[in-house]
């Protein structure tokens, strides 16, 4: 749809001792929200108008607004296109004629929404800001034609309203007290409300939203976890890293590194491929020893011995290649192929059944020193 937006103004303000006052709009639709009283001439005269009314001016009508004795606050925007006649005829909303819509909490969000596509001029972004101004004149034409009375328990189309902007808006610091101003409640009426409707607190459906915009960041790209944790919104990274863990039980370090490493994809400039770097960031560590184009993995403490169930000798005597969940014998056997041929490997997501018969995820990596080699594995948790 070819729509461009000419202008958004936002808070505009017109002073007192002044007015608009233009024989023809121009070439543009133009889309006006009072959010004060004052005048203005519509398609049957000169008219008042209040806060919370609105107009849309067509292109060849005369635009004129006055103040009366206070000041006007209002917000506008102006389109055009080759679709724009035809959006505003598919929508129905009579032109150069005040509506006063029964609710407007809607405005704002869409506003804001366009202003930021307009200012990003990101993929397809003409194509949402049309959609958005399709939305926009939608809901005013909607709220304008709704009886007051059958629209009064509106209270779950708002909340539905309402969690849509705040998802797609993540990232800004939203608090219960902005939330409930929004919907005109109070805190814990709104809170009460949001909870019966959607079966969980405001809050926590904003983290959720926010770590699961997390995961999809940290599972496709290099960027740190500190940069995901101030994109997505969140107050600190040590808030991030334990609302994280909480609902995932795993770091989002280990979350980024398992979804990388199964896309043979690692942020390496996190990591540091020495003895002492790996030795830092395994839970089990040891030496390798190569017979018969097998490994066998001895381990250096009790705790790798309990992660597999096994006693030390068993494991000892046994090829890692026997610890191998069937799913993944093929990654396993790559791995094996490579420390024979005496290549290093590096964060291999391997999952292994231990004594019981349980499936249990680590990240493997092998390196040689010199003549000698050795592993290192960290724990990993199972990703759906």
């Amino acid at each position: 749809m070819k729509i461009r937006i000419l202008s958004l103004e936002v808070d505009k303000i017109l002073n007192n001792n002044s007015s608009i006052d233009r024989p023809k709009g121009g070439l543009s639709y133009s889309l006006y929200f009072f959010k004060s009283s004052g005048l203005l001439k519509t398609s049957i005269g000169l008219s008042d108008f209040s806060a919370g009314d609105c107009i849309l001016l067509d292109p060849a009508f005369p635009i004129y607004i006055k103040c009366k004795q206070d000041d006007i606050a209002y917000d506008v925007v102006s389109f055009k296109g080759a679709d724009a006649t035809r959006l505003v005829q598919q929508v129905g909303l009579e032109l150069n004629t005040l509506h006063t819509p029964i609710q407007t909490f809607f405005i704002d969000s869409i506003l804001d929404r366009i202003t930021k596509e307009t200012r990003a001029s990101d993929l397809l972004w003409e194509r949402i800001v049309a959609g958005c101004l399709d939305e926009l004149l939608s809901k005013v034409y909607r709220f304008s034609k709704q009886d007051f009375v059958l629209s009064m328990p509106d209270h779950a189309q708002k909340l539905r309203d309402l969690r849509s902007e705040v998802h797609e808006s993540f990232s800004k610091p939203w608090t219960i007290g902005q939330m409930a101003d929004k919907m005109k409640l109070s805190p814990s009426r709104f809170a009460s409300l949001y909870k019966k409707e959607f079966d969980t607190s405001p809050t926590e459906d904003l983290i959720r939203t926010r770590i699961d915009q997390a995961k999809r960041m940290l599972s496709t790209t290099k960027v740190s976890v500190k940069q995901v944790s101030l994109a997505c919104g969140f107050e600190s990274v040590h808030y991030f890293h334990r609302a994280f863990k909480k609902r995932n039980n795993i770091t989002p370090k280990h979350f980024q590194n398992h979804k990388l490493s199964m896309k043979g994809s690692i942020p390496s400039k996190d990591k540091t491929f020495t003895l002492d770097g790996l030795s830092l960031e395994a839970d089990f560590v040891g030496t390798i020893e190569i017979d018969k184009g097998e490994i066998f993995l001895n381990g250096t403490d009790q705790q790798w011995n309990d992660f597999l169930g096994y006693d030390a000798d068993s494991i000892k005597n046994k090829p890692f290649f026997n610890f191998v969940s069937p799913t993944h014998l093929e990654i396993a056997k790559e791995a094996i192929n490579n420390i024979v041929d005496g290549k290093n490997v590096q964060d291999i997501a391997v999952d292994l059944i231990n004594k019981s018969g349980e499936i249990v995820s680590i990240e493997f990596s092998a390196l040689i020193k010199g003549k000698a080699w050795f592993w290192f594995a960290r724990k990993i948790t199972v990703m759906a």
